[in-house]
């Protein structure tokens, strides 16, 4: 009986490797449909905004959902991997840049709550605020008109104007003998 169950379980061991197999080189087979399909890129709040930027700012470059290493870097540091590696996995929600591709500022949406929600915002924050990129918040329950985006908008573009804008990462390597702790 056990020789009965060993070839049993070696058979559905064999069965299931070749299963794999198959399914891990599928993808490479031209005849075999690919399971993607479109999807919009912004929700029904992220959409009205979108609109409401665009038409607000004119002169602008508005960018969706990019990358938050795609706007920060890291400055020279000696464990700046770990660093990336702190916002390599999110995104802002809206980027605002004047036409050379400056970045002006940064739009979150407030839509979400939980725990890991919290902590990625905070982590943006901090991140932000060491950049020296402004950062605006909006509720998705209570979205800016054009008057109000334009106002925001216009009070950092003359903090801009005045050199007080982000801090680029050419500048000189930070000393890794600093006060403060990084981020849990």
């Amino acid at each position: 009986m056990n020789l009965l169950a060993f070839a049993t379980l070696l058979l559905l061991c064999a069965a299931l490797g070749l299963s794999l197999s198959v399914r891990r080189s599928a993808w490479r087979d031209v005849h075999v449909a690919w399971p993607y399909c479109t999807r919009k890129p912004l929700a029904s709040p992220h959409q009205v905004l979108y609109q409401r930027l665009v038409a607000a700012l004119p002169g602008h470059i508005v960018m969706f959902q990019v990358p938050v290493v795609g706007v920060l870097g890291v400055k020279r540091v000696i464990d700046s991997e770990v660093w990336n590696k702190r916002i390599r996995h999110l995104h802002f929600d809206f980027v605002i840049c004047t036409e050379d591709a400056s970045v002006l500022a940064v739009i979150e949406l407030d839509d979400k709550t939980g725990n890991e929600k919290v902590r990625a915002e905070w982590i943006k924050e901090r991140a932000c605020t060491s950049a020296g990129v402004q950062m605006i918040r909006w509720q998705a329950k209570a979205l800016p008109d054009q008057a109000a985006i334009q106002q925001a908008v216009g009070e950092l573009e003359t903090q801009y104007a005045q050199g007080l804008g982000a801090n680029p990462c050419w500048w000189p390597p930070m000393s890794s003998a600093g006060g403060n702790s990084p981020i849990p």
